[in-house]
């Protein structure tokens, strides 16, 4: 009797399936907390947003020179109950109707008290905020999920040198599942009540460190999210003399409405844009994702451009009555906009939102799968 071994082949195949990551950025309008803050010995006068019998904040108010601001911050009185609520909306806002964001950047946020508090309501573990030289206390900040596929480098932030102290952009530097380079930038330009020179500042300052990365790291995927203040008759326009020169960035935005391959109905049934300034009756994009070429040439980490949304569920909306004359005649009509936080507002039902829709878009990335079929011997007896 003769005895055959039997081996089968041990075989390797890889798969390439596709991962994706969804981006929000959202100006949450005014997320402080109730308590007064003080850096490098300097007051923030974010009197607005303390109680209403909080010391010295009686004198502030009084002495603030804008009529419609100083009667705000008379008026209020900003509890940590408040501060519950205003989180618990902004909560609904990112998770009621769709999952977690793998990166959320905020715009409008005081401290790192508040939006650590925001990210353990929302689930988040890790967060990075700015510490901006900015008189209110604004700052911008980056959440974050902590998953095998995203491993932060490192962050920085930058300040903008105008003649009034604002907002720093703040950079992130992530690895994703541990090929794909990408740097966040998450920016609030100085306020279209300045100068168009000054977001002409923002702009270069964007620009000139999104070259020196991209020198160091050809391959580096670069995102700049958030509100960047900016309307089409700015000018000089800082979009299109600084971030779009030399084709660095592209606006996902436009790119998506221009692009005819995209459902003309899906286009129609978004916002006319993120933010609506009631004046002048004048829907605007202030919020904005630009991105460089490494995401919009298809390889390897992407931005899928028919993801883009301007977020506007119907609970977050609010139908606004607006005066117009036609002729000599007076007329109403109804103009859908963000429901806009109301700092004197008790419920859910009457503090609002914001007066900023966010947006959203989705990455992806290729992860390759490893199958193996293991080497089995067998014995096999044969007579002879």
């Amino acid at each position: 009797m003769r005895i055959l071994y039997l081996s089968v082949i041990v075989l390797i195949s890889f798969q390439l399936q596709a991962r994706t990551l969804q981006v929000m950025s959202y100006n949450v309008e005014n997320l402080f907390d109730a308590k007064h803050d003080v850096i490098n010995n300097i007051d923030k006068k974010d009197w607005t947003f303390l109680p209403k019998d909080a010391p010295g904040k009686k004198e502030a108010c009084l002495g603030e020179k804008n009529k419609h601001h100083r009667k705000e911050c008379l008026a209020s009185d900003w509890t940590d109950a408040k501060v519950d609520l205003k989180i618990s909306q902004i909560n609904d806002v990112v998770t009621k109707e769709r999952s977690l964001p793998d990166f959320l950047g905020l715009v409008e946020v005081e401290n790192s008290n508040v939006v650590g508090r925001l990210a353990k309501k929302l689930g988040y573990e890790n967060f990075e905020i700015t510490e901006s030289p900015d008189e209110r206390g604004v700052d911008v900040a980056l959440l974050y999920k902590n998953t095998k596929d995203v491993r932060k480098i490192s962050r920085t932030e930058h300040i903008v040198p105008v003649d009034y102290a604002t907002r720093n952009i703040l950079e992130v530097e992530f690895l994703i599942d541990e090929k794909y380079p990408l740097t966040i930038f998450v920016n609030h330009w100085p306020s279209l009540a300045n100068p168009d020179s000054w977001r002409i500042k923002a702009a270069e300052i964007l620009v000139k460190r999104s070259q020196e990365i991209l020198r160091k790291n050809p391959k580096m995927a670069i995102m700049a999210l958030g509100d960047f203040n900016t309307i089409d008759d700015n000018s000089p326009h800082p979009f299109k003399t600084v971030l779009f020169k030399d084709n660095l960035f592209t606006d996902v935005g436009q790119a998506f409405f221009e692009d005819k391959h995209i459902d003309e109905k899906t286009k129609k049934t978004m916002a006319p844009g993120t933010y609506y300034f009631a004046p002048k009756d004048q829907w605007n994009f202030l919020d904005h994702f630009f991105v460089n070429k490494v995401l919009m040439d298809g390889k390897d980490i992407k931005l899928v451009l028919k993801s883009f949304e301007i977020y506007s569920p119907v609970f977050i909306n609010h139908d606004l009555k607006k005066k117009f004359y036609e002729g000599e005649q007076k007329n109403i009509k109804i103009v859908v906009s963000p429901m806009r936080f109301d700092t004197e507002g008790t419920s859910k039902e009457t503090i609002g939102y914001s007066d900023h829709y966010p947006i959203l878009v989705k990455l992806d990335y290729p992860e390759t799968i490893v199958t193996k079929v293991r080497k089995n011997n067998k014995k096999s007896k044969v007579k002879s």
